[in-house]
């Protein structure tokens, strides 16, 4: 079958709502969701062989990926139809008018957030959550450090279940925890052994985790090619992840006080509770999805109810990671990328742990 290419940069541009500069560029699908700042070629589309738009950042691959798909099987219909590309035959009419897209992030709704933490009948504070975790943990009571990381992750993950542990975020992974096996500090290329060793107690700007468990392995990350079109290999996407368990929730726009108030009213079943070190509280979400498109359909749904309460929907996607609590974050970037360092290392905290968690209300099942 003849590739039209006319006709493929029609259908593409239909998509986008928008035309392709030189023939291949434009705003990403997904831009509402990257959280580093973008530039005009960020977002690349390759008309030629398999259609395929990639862009440069990370946090939109569900949005990129659904464009592609789209993409491929309107140009594939297209082609197969033999239909002729608009514009040979019908001179230079205007783009089809396409209809607004829904909101993919509603905005953050103070007034929201406020009516719904007032119906909370107590204060909630961290030392409330601590005192009323459903499972004890190390530090509990006391100093946190790498044995309550190591608590956490094991009360959550079965005990053969690989976490890829990270401290940098850009990183395929930077250790592996297996519960019944330790932790293993990791190679940055193939072919490299894993070795045995302790998890770091922080990093420059803390410790991640990736919530969904993974194989471990390097796999080709059909999502994340190189210029020729070959896939690159990693360890963090899609291919390597082996259950979809977990939504994280993280605010770094609502006030704490409130943020907690909300956290103790969802009818979900939070996992865990935990501090980013920052201004930010996350919490885990058991999900237990079959499928990403299972998981990507739940959290569509999600997004319109949480993130006027000041959820980031940026954080909800399905390939995620989030602070690993128990470890200490030494500084944060500035606007300019530079690292600034704390005059005190901080804590990233856990405050809650409920790997039994159940849909309802933590309200309904603390202690008062």
């Amino acid at each position: 079958m003849s590739e039209d290419l006319t006709l493929r940069q029609t259908i593409a541009e239909e998509l986008l709502g928008c035309s392709l500069e030189n023939g291949e560029f434009a705003p990403c699908p997904g831009d509402d969701l990257h959280t580093n700042r973008g530039g005009r070629r960020d977002f690349r589309v390759v008309l030629t062989g398999a259609p395929t738009g990639y862009c440069f950042h990370d946090s939109c691959t569900d949005a990129v990926e659904t464009f592609n798909r789209e993409l491929r099987q309107r140009i594939g219909k297209a082609e197969s139809d033999g239909k002729p590309s608009q514009g040979g035959d019908f001179g230079k009419v205007a783009r089809r008018p396409m209809p607004k897209p829904r909101p993919k992030r509603p905005s953050f709704d103070l007034e929201a957030l406020t009516r719904l933490a007032e119906k909370c009948p107590v204060e909630i504070s961290q030392e409330w959550l601590l005192d009323r975790s459903p499972l004890s943990f190390p530090g509990r009571t006391g100093e946190q450090g790498t044995e309550t990381a190591e608590a956490m992750l094991s009360a959550l993950y079965h005990p053969a279940e690989r976490v890829l542990v990270f401290t940098s975020p850009f990183s395929q992974g930077d250790f592996l925890f297996i519960p019944d096996k330790g932790t293993f500090r990791l190679g940055e290329k193939p072919g490299i052994k894993a070795v045995p060793s302790p998890l770091p107690t922080g990093g420059p700007e803390g410790v991640w985790f990736l919530v969904q468990p993974v194989e471990g392995a390097w796999k080709w990350n059909p999502n994340n090619k190189r210029e020729d079109g070959t896939p690159r290999p990693g360890r963090r996407h899609g291919e390597c992840v082996t259950a979809w368990r977990f939504l994280v929730l993280e605010s770094d726009h609502a006030p704490e006080e409130l943020w907690l108030k909300a956290l103790v009213q969802l009818p979900f079943p939070i996992a865990a509770i935990y501090t980013s070190g920052g201004r930010s509280v996350h919490a885990l979400v058991r999900v237990d999805c079959k499928t990403k498109p299972d998981f990507d359909s739940l959290r569509d749904d999600l997004v319109q109810v949480l993130a006027p309460l000041g959820a980031d929907a940026a954080a909800m996607t399905a390939v995620r990671l989030s602070r690993l609590p128990g470890l200490y974050r030494h500084g944060a970037k500035d606007k300019d990328g530079k690292l600034q360092r704390y005059k005190k290392p901080r804590l990233q905290k856990l405050l809650w742990l409920n790997p039994d968690a159940k849909a309802e209300q933590i309200l309904n099942i603390a202690k008062h």
